[in-house]
């Protein structure tokens, strides 16, 4: 491979994996009360993939889709924005970190919530292109009113406010 087409092929893989975030965050949306397609997010992770979000850990895309069923049932509206994306690629594996930034509403709260996250992924490249290898996340900010949702999922580290 010559180096522009190296250059090419990492250029590609940088927006492939810019993709894939998307898609994450499209299946994770629910809009009017109804989830994303929770079986095509699973599918974006790889077989023995981790996915951990600060409520407990998922490893493969059925545990992954079951935690996600769960974890998407009080709100009438989520909406999650990725920004800020630092992919590095190294051959057929590649990390990257984005800026979550995510508006919540519910039936009871319909004033929207703010939460904003810092994920740290992992990415390995599969016959079927690229699929996370882990999805791991900080939280740098909630409104008190998303924590309150999901008190009983929160893992050790993450608390509510008063």
């Amino acid at each position: 491979m010559n180096d522009f087409e190296a250059t090419v092929r990492h250029l590609k893989d940088v927006e492939d994996i810019k993709t894939l975030r998307h898609k994450y965050s499209y299946g994770a949306n629910i809009i009017d009360g109804q989830p994303g397609d929770l079986k095509a997010f699973a599918a974006l992770f790889a077989d023995d993939a981790s996915f951990d979000v600060g409520m407990g850990e998922a490893i493969g895309p059925a545990a992954i889709e079951a935690m996600m069923k769960e974890l998407t049932t009080q709100w009438k509206c989520a909406m999650h924005y990725m920004l800020n994306p630092v992919i590095e690629i190294d051959g057929d594996r590649a990390k990257g970190n984005f800026t979550g930034l995510f508006a919540f509403v519910s039936d009871a709260s319909p004033t929207p919530v703010f939460l904003s996250n810092i994920y740290t992924d992992t990415y390995v490249r599969t016959k079927s292109g690229w699929k996370f290898q882990s999805v791991r996340v900080r939280m740098t900010f909630a409104d008190p009113v998303f924590l309150q949702g999901y008190a009983d999922h929160l893992t050790e580290g993450v608390t509510i406010s008063p």
